[in-house]
Parts: C-alpha cells; structure tokens; sequence
C-alpha cells in the first residue's frame, strides 16, 4: 500500500504507518486492462463513494473474449463516468460492448472528433469480424464451432448505443454526479486527450497516449495550467528508451523507402488506418513535392475507411496545429489524381494531396513496378496489409518499413525479428477484393494459421527487408520523464507498457526521490490514501460579520471546530473527520470559526459535491437552495404531588441554574381540542402557571399549579433531544427519589391539634406548616409572620404556604462560582494526571492582532493592554484563568477554557484530555 501523504500542497507531515485511515479517504486504483502490458486498455478510480472507468480496449494480440479487459473482475453497474481518451481499439473498441452486453449504467465522453471517428471505425470492425466469422465457418464441421464465437457485438450494438456517448471540447470543465473532469490536448491522433478528474479535491491526471512532439498537424501534450495534481496516471510505452530527433528519423525513412524503389521493389508500411497514418502522408506528399525524380513512383493508401475518416480531419481543422489551420485558411488550389490516372483540380486544403492514390481495394491495384504502399492494419495480423506482406515477402527487392509501436504477440513484432518464414493468412485469395480498417479487411480466404492439405501450416519464405522508423505519437523515456517532473505530483502510476519497459521506468523514477511509483498488475488493487484538508467557504451575512483575512484558526491541524449546540466537541480538518456535512447537498451541523479578536462566528455548514459553505440559516435558500425547517417537540406529564419548588431543586441538582421566565407570571392559554373540532380556552390567573428554561433554554419547562401538569418543549435536534430525555428522567424520579423525598418531608418538633387535621390530604404536613416550624431544607424555622399564608380551612391555602415557604431556596449546585467550577475541572485533571502536571495558564490566547503583522514585533504596551483586555472579557464571562496546562513526560497540551478547546500536538495525549 502506499505510504501517506498529506492531500494537495503537501504542508503537512505524513501521519504515522499505524494511524488508521478512513476508507473513504483512499484512492483505489485497478487495472482491468493495460497493467504490465500494452492493449485492452481499461482503468477503475475510486474515491470518497465516486468511481471513474478510464478507457475501454481491446487486446490486438487476442481474439474474442480473451481480448476484453478483466470486466468480470468488477462491478460496472457502480462506475459513475467513463472517459475514452482516444479512438484508437485498445482504448476504445469494447466500448459497444460495455454499453450493450453489460450492467454498466453510467455516463460516456468523449471528445467531437474522437466519436466521429469511433462510429466509422467500430462498423468497420464489425464487418472485418463479419467476415473472420464467415471465412471460419467453412471450417466449423471439423473445429465443432459455429463460427460465431469471436463476435463481441454487431452493428446494431453500435448504433444503439452510439446516442449515450456525449462529446466534450478541449479545456472545458464538466460535472457529473459529483466528479469533475477537463480534456486537454494529448498530441497523439485527432481528437486525443488527457484527462484532468476532481473529486472531493483530489486531482488525477490521466494522460492516456500522449506525445510532446511537434509533428506536422497536431497540438502537442502539455502540462495542464493551474492545478496541483495529486495523482498522475501515465502511459509507459517506451520505457526509458529515448527517440532519434524528429529530422533524423524522417530522412531515415525517406532514404529507406526510396533505396527500395530504385532497386525496383515495392515499399509496405503497414499503418493504423486513422492516426500516424495521416502524419506519414503528410511526409510522404512533402517529400514527393520536393523531389520531382520520384513522383513516377505512385504512393497508394489502402484503406476506405481512411476515405471516410478524412472527411472528420477536414472538419476538425480548429483541432490541429497552426501550420494545417494556415493552410486551410489559404485556400490554393491543386490537383488531385485518382488511382485510374483521373485528374480533378480544386481548392487545395491540408489534406487534398496531389500525389498520394486511394486505394478502395486490391481488386484495383496494378502491382506492377515499384510503388509506396500505405495499408491497414498496422500489426499485420490479418486484412490488406498481411495480404500484402504475403505477396512481397519473397522478393529481395521489396521492403518493409515499420514505423508505429508493435504489440508483443503480433506479426509485426515478430517480422521484426526478421524470421526466414513466414505463417500465411490470407493467401488463399491473393487478388481477392476487401477493405482495410483499423483492423484490415479480411479478405476470403484461409483462418489465420490455416492448414495444407497435408494438414500442415503454410509456410512463406521471407526474403525482404524488414527496417523500423519509430513515428509512433508516444512520448519516450526523456519527454516521459520530464513531464513527470512538471507535474509534480507526489503519486505516479504506471500503466499501458510492457512490463520490462515499465519496470526500468519504475526505477529510474524512484531515483528521483521525488515521488512515489506504482506499476500494478492486471486485477491487483492499489490503495492510496490522501488525507486531505477541508476547507469552507464563508458567504452571505457570515462573510460580512468577519475579517477572514485575519482568521485564526481554532488549532494549528483544524480548519474549523466543529460545534453542535454551542458545545465545541471536536475539531475539523488535519486529515479527520470532524466537518461531517450530511449527504451531498445537504445542510451539516452548526459550525463556529474564531476571529483575530477572538469572535466566535456560528453558521451552517453546507455540502454540495464535497463543496463546503459555512453561511447563516437565513441564507441556505439563496445559497444553496435549501429551505429550513423547525420541528417544535413538546411532552406533557402530570405530577399530582411535586410542587413547582421540587421539580426545580431536582432539575438544578442535574443541569445546574435553572432559569425561570418572569413574563409567564400572567398568561392567557388556548389549546386546540383533537376531539370533534371542539377548542377549549383555558384562562390561568398569576401565579398558576411558571415557566423554567433548562440549559439555557435548549428545554423550557410550563409547570400548571392548578392541574400539576409539567409540559417540556424544545427545539428538536440531536442535542436538544438529549437534554429533553435527561430533563423527563428527572421529572419521572422527581416524586420517588430518595433525596427528594428526604428533602421534602425533613420536619422538626412541633403540637397540633387533632381536630385540624380533618379534611386534609396530610395532616403532618398541614400541622407542621401552622406551628412555623417546618422547613423542607432542614436547616431554619417557619418565621411568625408567614403563619397566615396557611389556611386551616383549605387544602390549597396549605399548599400555598408550602411553596412560599420553597420560595427562594436553591440547590446547592445551582449557583456555583466560577472558582468552584475551575476547582472541579482542576480536580477531576489532577486524579487522571496528577497534581504535579497541571498548571493554570496565566496570559490569554495570543491572536493574530497580538502576534503583530507584515513579520513586525507588537509593541509591549499595546500588548500587555490587548491581555488585560481579554482577561477582562474573560472574567465577566465567569472564566477566571484563560486555560489550564497539561505536560505529561515531554507532551503539553493545554485547554482553554472558553469552549473548553484543547490544544495538543500528541494524538495520544490530545484524545485523554478529551
């Protein structure tokens, strides 16, 4: 697994091996195709829930199922985009067969031109398996096939789904379900690009194929502007292997390919039908243009499909270079000649050529005498170039030149090598008609491999010359390395090379130092955690309340503290969790920020595609289109024995003060009857009803004198609900508890006479109330002059004298000083740390004010005035001392009282102070 890194910038220390990390945090890469090899390109991104299919290909090398990527291997149902780089068929061929054959239910892009080309290049290859299948079924009385196995998809598929594929422009930014992706020019073929995709703010690069050369019609690759990559995922194609400088190379190959013509042979560069092929014309028509002695020799391209997909490069001028744009927009004439010897004169674009011949197929060509012969396929596995390479191979005369990147496993690997025979494919039908595409007509003839009659392979003798010029748009090891050195990004992941090339890559990379380097398999999983920071942006009337150019941050890891009910309980950001919005656009907790004077800032913390906006509740609708809503809870409960005076002497001995409401000493009260429609308005005189706020109001108490009736109300939310189930255990054990019934029922000596008790719920209680000697507390008498509150001729005027007699009595932990509570805090410190280990924090938190600006030292008086200051606002908030420190061995951490904050660079240390 990778090592930790911190997300984006990098400024923080990576965390240590054994801290555990949040799976939501991790970057889950595989590779279903293309790992360790070249072809069936197919990769899986995974980050916080959001999951991200990068190219779907085909192995030329293969047939059938056997040439998918592992899709079996994974879930598509899950994948939310998938980005097809280019049209190339290890990168984009089992397209239709993802978006036909399987669950996959996500969105496809794809860039203008590369989906012009993919629909002409996917019907050609239908029709070229059409006819693989149809040439094979001859033989499926003896194979036990039906001759239909190696069909992926049909036509049909391809239409169908042609429709979901939506196109994008280069440098232009999308959204989906979250997941934000930019194409930028990949310099490889027409229409190529590399990816930029955000999600959460973490930023991948993806490169696809991409080269850095400047050719004769496209844009190269360059670093995307403007962003910090966290992730680069990069082709590997060459390894570390470096390419001859671009002249070179093509005056190589213009000196081979005229050697074989005046030695009288013919030239096969077998070529993609769309791609470098278009970059080699180019060649080719420059060279002729300025060479007069050859232009007796024609140049043939054998491919109708190119026919077709020219049209797409003469649309598409606004996606090349500028010399092909300066071309078009000078609008010459010439003349063009057909393969007949026709004749035909128009305007002259950069890509009507004079002296370079269309071949629809070999039906029409002349092989006589020497010739350029451009066909498809480029691996010549099958279709007009094996045909051709057949034709020619056993006369010295010709030659062949290879000029694009060769995949292990195909014959243009092999020929390479230079073998004295060659196996024959397409022989059977030398002069047979078929078309080229990107995988080459297949014309009528033998199965590749096909059988004598003595039941032995066709052998071919090979007595031309086999020569490579590498044009292939792919970046070499020097241009691939400096890339990765722009980018900078802390992660590297290898993919689309051989596994010997990538792995010298590998190396050389990790000799950088710089950056950590994966190289994963086929199907294995790479996990990379990013611990990244969270950041919220304050709007609306919140951004007005604060400077934020001076804002201090609650502790040197945090973003923000997290703050639910007004009771800080955790810090954001550092790599946690502590910012919890609640689903994808939803509305979080309440969140607090600290100003430079020390101002405490509450908002809503808002998400919306793992955007953070912190914003008061008034502006949800207009900046995140949420509306609010309030659920007002309320329970009623009747204690026919507890008077007002009980109920709160039990509430503080839980909560503390209990405040009560003056202004519901007289009140007029109407409650909605549920029964028949009917409403009963009740009218209550003073003193029948009596209002109590429990922690500051989070709970408000109604207690009805007259009916005994305790009806709570608050506002409902996770918080608030807790304090409400607190507050109703108490009322339930209010009237049962032992110290409640021990400090209601304390009595001292008194007489009475047995004929007042007549007619009372308790006569003790009645009797001890009119000798004056009754005191719920236990602690002093009845005086004389509040003898007439009793009546000794109704219950209510007893019980009238009983709650006066409460009257001003508090619990003992009602009131408590701001020196007792700091003693406690103390004491409960001390018993887990020891005396020894804490100390009281003299001066007040430093603020951004008192650390001076612009790098200057404040002046000492303005400073020790800003202290006495904020220990004076301290003081009136009942805080006596700023904070309390805690030094365990060499760890310190201290906790500041306003908000009880702690501030600890120990993890272990920070979590027991907690």
């Amino acid at each position: 697994m990778a090592n930790k890194r911190s997300h984006a910038a990098l400024n923080t220390p990576a965390p240590d091996d054994d801290d555990p990390i949040d799976p939501s945090d991790e970057l889950i890469f595989i590779a279903l195709g293309g790992g360790n090899e070249v072809g069936r390109s197919c990769h899986i991104l995974q980050y916080k829930g959001k999951t991200v299919m990068l190219d779907a290909g085909i192995h030329p090398a293969y047939d059938g199922l056997a040439a998918l990527p592992f899709y079996d291997e994974f879930d598509l149902s899950t994948v939310d985009v998938l980005l097809i780089t280019h049209f190339h068929m290890d990168h984009a061929a089992s397209l239709p067969y993802v978006l036909a054959k399987t669950n996959f239910a996500g969105r496809v892009y794809m860039t203008h031109p590369t989906k012009a080309i993919y629909k002409h290049l996917m019907q050609d290859s239908v029709r070229v398996q059409n006819t693989h299948v149809s040439t094979s079924a001859s033989t499926s009385t003896t194979s036990g096939t039906d001759g239909y196995v190696n069909q992926l998809f049909n036509e049909t598929d391809i239409l169908t789904t042609l429709p979901l594929i939506q196109t994008i422009s280069f440098n232009t930014t999308h959204v989906h379900n979250g997941i934000r992706f930019t194409p930028y020019p990949a310099g490889h073929v027409l229409g190529a690009c590399m990816y930029v995709v955000s999600i959460a703010g973490l930023n991948i690069l993806f490169t696809g194929d991409y080269s850095r050369e400047n050719d004769r019609h496209l844009i190269p690759a360059s670093v995307p502007r403007g962003v910090k990559i966290d992730c680069l995922i990069t082709e590997s194609t060459f390894g570390i292997s470096t390419h001859v400088p671009r002249l070179e190379r093509e005056t190589a190959l213009m000196k081979s390919i005229t050697s074989i013509l005046l030695r009288g042979g013919r030239a096969l560069l077998p070529v993609f039908a769309i791609g470098r092929a278009q970059e080699l014309l180019l060649i080719l028509e420059d060279y002729w243009t300025r060479h007069e002695e050859f232009r007796k020799f024609p140049i043939y391209y054998a491919s109708s499909l190119a026919r077709k997909c020219m049209v797409v490069y003469q649309t598409y001028i606004d996606s090349m270079n500028s010399s092909i744009r300066a071309k078009f927009q000078s609008g010459a004439t010439s003349t063009t000649t057909s393969a007949d010897g026709a004749t035909s004169t128009g305007a002259s674009g950069p890509w009507d050529f004079t002296y370079i011949r269309s071949l629809k197929s070999l039906d029409r060509f002349d092989d006589v005498g020497g010739c350029v012969m451009l066909a498809s396929p480029g691996m010549l596995q099958n279709g007009v170039s094996r045909s051709l390479l057949e034709r020619w191979a056993p006369d010295p005369r010709n030659g062949v030149v290879i000029t694009g990147y060769s995949v292990e496993g195909t014959m243009a690997k092999t020929i390479m090598l230079e073998p004295d025979v060659i196996p024959a494919v397409m022989t059977a039908n030398r002069g047979g008609g078929g078309g080229g595409g990107q995988q080459g007509g297949m014309l009528t003839g033998k199965k590749p491999g096909a059988a004598g009659a003595d039941g032995e392979k066709v052998m071919i003798p090979r007595r031309c010359t086999v020569q490579e010029f590498s044009f292939a748009a792919h970046v070499d090891g020097s241009e691939n390395r400096e890339f990765i050195e722009e980018v900078a990004a802390p992660v590297v992941v290898l993919v689309h090379g051989e596994k010997h090339n990538m792995g010298r890559l590998k190396s050389r990379l990790l000799s950088l130092q710089k950056m950590k380097v994966f190289s994963p398999a086929n199907c294995e999983v790479l996990r990379i955690p990013y611990r990244q920071d969270k950041i919220a942006r304050v709007v609306g009337r919140l951004a007005k309340e604060v400077d934020l150019a001076g804002l201090v941050l609650p502790s040197p890891a945090a973003s923000v503290a997290v703050v639910e009910g007004g009771v800080v309980v955790g810090e954001g950001g550092g790599g946690g969790d502590g910012m919890r919005g609640r689903g994808d656009d939803g509305a979080g907790e309440a969140k607090k920020l600290r100003t430079a004077e020390g101002q405490l800032i509450s908002g809503v913390l808002v998400q919306n595609d793992f955007k953070l906006s912190l914003m008061a509740p008034e502006d949800l609708k207009e900046f995140a289109g949420l509306t609010t809503t309030t659920i007002l809870c309320r329970q009623r409960i009747t204690l026919a024995a507890a008077g007002v005076e009980l109920i709160r002497w039990a509430l503080e001995g839980t909560f503390g003060g209990v405040g009560v409401v003056p202004e519901a000493d007289e009140i007029e009260m109407k409650e909605e009857g549920q029964n028949g429609g009917d409403s009963m308005v009740r009218e209550e005189g003073k003193g029948s009803r009596v209002v109590m706020d429990v922690m500051g109001g989070a709970v408000r108490l109604t207690h009805h004198s007259t009916t005994g009736e305790v009806e709570m109300e608050w506002e409902g939310n996770v918080t608030n609900d807790s304090i409400a189930d607190a507050v109703m255990a108490v009322l339930l054990s209010v009237e049962s508890s032992p110290a409640a019934v021990r400090q209601s029922s304390k009595m001292g000596s008194h007489s009475h006479s047995h004929s007042h008790s007549h007619g009372h719920k308790s006569g003790l209680r009645r009797e001890s109330v009119e000798e004056g000697v009754y005191d719920p507390f236990g602690d002093e008498e009845m005086v004389e002059g509040e003898k007439s509150n009793g009546d000794t001729n109704g219950d209510g005027a007893v019980e009238d004298g009983l709650e006066a007699r409460l009257k001003g009595k508090r619990h003992p932990l009602a009131d408590v000083s701001a020196e007792e509570k700091l003693s406690r805090v103390f004491m409960f410190l001390e018993a887990q740390f020891g005396e020894d280990a804490i100390t009281p924090i003299a001066r007040p938190r430093p603020t951004t004010s008192q650390n001076g600006t612009d790098g200057e030292a404040p002046d000492e008086i303005s400073l020790q005035k800003s202290e006495a200051a904020e220990l004076k606002r301290l003081h009136d908030m009942g805080i006596p001392v700023p904070g309390i420190e805690i030094q365990v061995d060499r760890s310190v951490a201290r906790v500041w009282l306003e908000g009880l904050e702690v501030e600890c660079g120990n993890k272990t240390l920070g979590d027991r102070v907690r």
